[in-house]
């Protein structure tokens, strides 16, 4: 399998990425959260690769957060690598753990290719999963993590990659490990 990708921006087409690396150029289907790189920019991203009988898809992701997320909401029975990339892109990382921890299948049928059944069986599946920081104790350590410079973004992605393989954590236990992986 395919884990990464680091190689210089040849092109930028919508949702698409075509990267150099060492003279080859592959197609990467990926979601820029942080900003769309330029051509000639050197790009590193996290993948994950999936073959079919109609081909191969690369799936670029900026942070291994987000990967791990994507290979997670693709082993719900019926949601596929195209299923689970629109959603990404329509709702994000945040949005999805936001829908999962309201249960609340609404912004998930939302997504272009997601009906209403799906959407529930997303969040049936995904809610035993992925590990949801209770919401006082989220919104806490993020504005402990912001008062000490970090983005927004960027507090949502320390503090989702700091519980994702414990039970519970208190505020203060998830910034100092979030701390701790500096």
């Amino acid at each position: 399998m395919l884990e990464s990708i680091k190689g210089v921006v040849l092109d930028i087409e919508k949702g698409k990425i075509s990267v150099n690396v060492s003279g080859f150029g592959f197609l990467v289907n990926t979601i820029m959260e942080s900003g769309v790189p330029t051509v000639g920019d050197e790009i590193s991203l996290y993948t994950h690769m999936s073959i079919t009988q109609n081909g191969l898809d690369i799936y670029g992701f900026e942070n291994k957060t987000e990967r791990d997320l994507f290979r997670t909401i693709i082993k719900v029975p019926n949601v596929g690598p195209k299923t689970a990339f629109s959603l990404m892109q329509g709702l994000g990382g945040h949005g999805i753990r936001k829908a999962l921890d309201s249960n609340d299948p609404d912004p998930i049928s939302k997504v272009k290719g997601i009906g209403s059944k799906t959407a529930k069986r997303i969040i049936l599946e995904l809610k035993d999963k992925l590990k949801l920081v209770p919401k006082k104790e989220f919104e806490e350590a993020k504005k402990a993590l912001i008062a000490i410079g970090y983005s927004s973004k960027e507090a949502d992605q320390a503090i989702c990659e700091a519980v994702k393989d414990t039970d519970y954590l208190s505020v203060d236990e998830i910034v100092k490990k979030v701390l701790k992986e500096i």
